[in-house]
């Protein structure tokens, strides 16, 4: 089995070579996001701030923060300065602080950003695991300029200010370590980024006789957590306890890669690795460690079993699924569409949003196809999706994509 792994290896890199020339960004790519070699990066300095006369303090030192700088403009307004980990990049600005104060006060806080613009409607916790929108009413955005302005209630109990909830490394382990409990379920750790962060691997089926494959990644953006939400409801969906998930787990081995980018998630990155990458324009060059882990193990899995259908699921403004060309046959044929249409009909309120394109950008939708002609979809979540409308979208994603394999095979 190695050696046709080697060989399966050897092959898609001879294949892949002669296209880098012909490897295209996507319409909202900046310059030079395909070239994926090591770029420099700015660490910001972890700290905390205090201001002295008006008991105020805010913190960056957290898994998952960014804030680059902060400073007083009078008793009770303060301005947030948030840079990307490089640039040019595509504009996901990411921030996620702690502030609080020595006694009750409102203070009002400006997020300003360089190379980039205000996009995340802010998120407050005060223990940093459950999560609400910030009032309306204590929130403005100046589009012309790209800022934001936030109101905040702050005293001596710490409050969370961040883009999302944070999804850092510790709770994909959470998740990981909850569905190994599983009898079905094995986790593993096939490879470690770029610092040294485990990439796990979930492995799900309940027959050694399982007749085909569905590989699922997610999180190769850090601020993209709305697609996280997805993914673990999806997962989590795949491995209840019912008639359909019981057989769709006899026929099927689900191979799941939760979270492609720890260092990027727990360093506060807006887009890239930690070696200012965007690993979602990695795929067919494999210049980072991350990107190649994932080749190598999904290379290996695929050697005695086919590839039905892969995943991988991010955020936009918007739900929408980015599919194959129509005129693209799979090992499965038309079966994305028979998908979406299972989608529909189990949620008829829900409009498809469907996006398919060719093959010229290097991104894992692509290689999934080139590489084990899998069906293979990215599942886009809408930003500001309402949290129990991403939880229905992917439970009803989830069962319907067992129910269109179980009935194809």
């Amino acid at each position: 089995m190695m050696q046709r792994a080697i060989l399966g290896l050897l092959l898609f890199t001879l294949v892949s070579g002669c296209s880098h020339r012909a490897l295209q960004p996507l319409s909202y790519d900046p310059p030079g996001s395909t070239v994926t070699t090591d770029k420099a990066i700015e660490f910001q300095p972890r700290r905390t701030i205090s201001f002295s006369n008006t008991g105020v303090a805010v913190s960056n030192e957290f898994e998952g923060a960014r804030l680059n700088d902060f400073w007083q403009v009078n008793d009770s307004v303060y301005t947030a300065l948030i840079l990307p980990e490089n640039h040019p990049v595509n504009n996901s600005a990411w921030y996620a602080f702690k502030i609080w104060a020595r006694s009750p006060q409102r203070v009002t806080v400006n997020l300003t950003y360089r190379h980039g613009t205000h996009r995340y409607y802010p998120k407050l916790s005060r223990d940093g695991r459950s999560w609400a929108p910030l009032d309306s009413s204590f929130f403005s955005r100046d589009t012309a300029n790209g800022t934001a302005t936030l109101k905040l209630d702050i005293g001596p109990d710490t409050l969370w200010v961040s883009a999302q909830e944070l999804m850092t490394s510790r709770r994909f382990a959470e998740f990981v370590d909850e569905l190994a409990r599983l009898p079905f379920v094995h986790k593993r750790i096939v490879g470690h980024s770029r610092m040294g962060r485990p990439l796990f691997f979930l492995e799900i089926r309940e027959s050694d006789a399982f007749q085909g494959q569905v590989f699922i990644i997610s999180r190769q953006h850090p601020p993209e957590v709305t697609g996280t939400l997805a993914l673990m409801t999806f997962v989590r969906t795949l491995c209840e306890d019912a008639p359909l998930a019981r057989r769709f787990r006899q026929k099927f081995r689900v191979a799941v890669m939760p979270l492609v980018n720890p260092d990027g998630v727990d360093m506060g990155h807006w887009r890239h690795n930690a070696a200012g990458v965007d690993l979602n324009r990695d795929w067919f060059q494999f210049n980072q460690p991350e990107t190649r882990i994932v080749r190598d193990t999904f290379t290996e899995l695929a050697q005695d079993r086919p590839v039905y259908f892969a995943l991988d699921f991010h955020s936009t403004q918007e739900d929408v699924f980015y599919t194959l060309a129509k005129d693209l046959k799979t090992n499965l044929p038309e079966i994305t569409d028979r998908w979406l249409a299972k989608l529909h009909e189990l949620l008829p309120d829900y409009p498809i949003n469907e996006s398919p394109s060719g093959l010229g950008s290097p991104v894992s939708k692509n290689w999934f196809y080139q590489t084990f002609n899998a069906a293979a979809v990215t599942y886009e979540v809408g930003d500001e999706d309402p949290r129990d409308h991403i939880h229905r979208v992917a439970q009803a994603a989830a069962r319907a994509l067992m129910q269109v394999l179980l009935e194809a095979i």
